[in-house]
């Protein structure tokens, strides 16, 4: 009799936890129906407001091209044109000579890719000034990976960024004595709240000039960091770039950073990231 009053009793224990289980899964599965709209994903917005994607040091049509193919394959964004910059400046656009697209991206293409970084700012000037005066063009988005994200950074800081909204920057060399070719180590100098202990030259350039930053302005600072290394993407280091917290963070209408770790976050591997893609999306058309 003992034995099977201690049976009934655990075949009632295991009758209860069956139950509490089905509530408990039952009770979570009305959660995931009736979602707060708070945790909703924001729906993605489609203007024609183009995004110009500026290539690094000694970038090409593939520095952007397999981000911009993802961006147009998942329905984000349609790559709708490519300026060609010569040496000369003088620039030459093919596609959609009317950017008729929802969420059109433009591919910049410097022939000199190897320039003077003020050169690459009067050419971004002169690119922004045709699609303003050709397409009516009166809102514009900008992308710059490393040396591309100097030339945009320094543009801001010239009279006629007024068309400019949002910025997305991908492994700045804000605080490095190179923001061309590799050193031969890289840059490393703490970031403190006071902004780097050791200052470089365009570090200081910002600086000097800050007072000409927009402040209407959103950016995201994107910046990758390899495994087992001093906080570096393998050529430049999340210090420098996240510098430019120091000068913007107070300032700007919106300013966000974004640290990507491991292989994807090699410094030429940051804009074939599927994250990257991600935080574009959500950072241009979805905030």
């Amino acid at each position: 009799m003992t034995m099977w009053y201690i049976l009934d009793q655990i075949l009632m224990i295991d009758g209860l936890v069956v139950l509490l289980l089905a509530l408990t899964i039952g009770l979570d599965f009305y959660k995931l129906l009736h979602v707060s709209a708070y945790w909703r994903a924001q729906a993605r917005r489609y203007t024609k407001r183009p995004t110009l994607f500026i290539h690094g040091y000694r970038g090409n049509c593939y520095s952007f091209g397999h981000l911009l193919w993802r961006l147009q394959k998942q329905g984000i964004a349609k790559k709708s044109m490519i300026i060609r910059v010569a040496k000369d400046g003088k620039l030459r656009v093919t596609g959609d000579h009317i950017l008729r697209a929802n969420n059109p991206t433009i591919q910049v293409l410097f022939a000199n890719n190897h320039a003077d970084v003020q050169d690459q700012v009067r050419w971004l000037a002169a690119i922004i000034r045709m699609l303003n005066k050709n397409y009516g063009v009166n809102g514009i988005n900008l992308v710059g990976h490393s040396m591309g994200a100097i030339a945009v950074l320094r543009y801001l800081l010239t009279p006629e960024q007024g068309l400019v909204d949002k910025v997305i920057l991908l492994a700045a060399p804000v605080n490095d004595p190179s923001i061309g070719p590799d050193t031969a180590r890289v840059f490393l100098s703490e970031l403190t709240t006071q902004g780097p202990i050791k200052r470089t030259r365009n570090y200081n350039y910002l600086a000097t000039r800050i007072a000409c930053f927009p402040v209407a302005i959103s950016i995201l600072n994107i910046a990758g960091e390899l495994l087992n290394t001093n906080r570096h993407d393998g050529s430049v280091a999340v210090d420098s770039s996240f510098a430019l917290r120091s000068l913007l963070k107070a300032r700007v209408r919106n300013y966000q950073e974004m640290l990507v770790r491991g292989p994807g976050g090699a410094h030429s591997m940051l804009h074939e990231n599927r994250l990257v893609d991600q935080a574009i999306d959500d950072f241009l058309w979805r905030d």
